[in-house]
């Protein structure tokens, strides 16, 4: 929800308004680069929950989302 346009916008893009919205103070303490790179990177991996459907669609199993679970909870 973008609370500032007062409109439902999808994630990534309220993400990006944000990112914007806090540009300069990132500048100043010499992290934008960083943060906008997490921020792209979990904007490419997607979501917990995408990635969980996923792996149901591929084998089926509830055990393959469990296991996706495990092995990303233990990194």
């Amino acid at each position: 929800m973008d609370v500032l346009g007062r409109r439902a916008l999808p994630a990534t893009e309220v993400v990006g308004l944000f990112l914007a919205e806090i540009r300069p103070g990132l500048e100043a303490g010499g992290d934008l680069e960083e943060v906008s790179e997490l921020v792209r990177a979990t904007i490419a991996r997607g979501t917990g929950a995408a990635r969980q459907r996923e792996a149901f669609q591929r084998s089926g199993s509830l055990e393959s989302v469990v296991d996706l679970v495990i092995s990303e909870t233990a990194r």
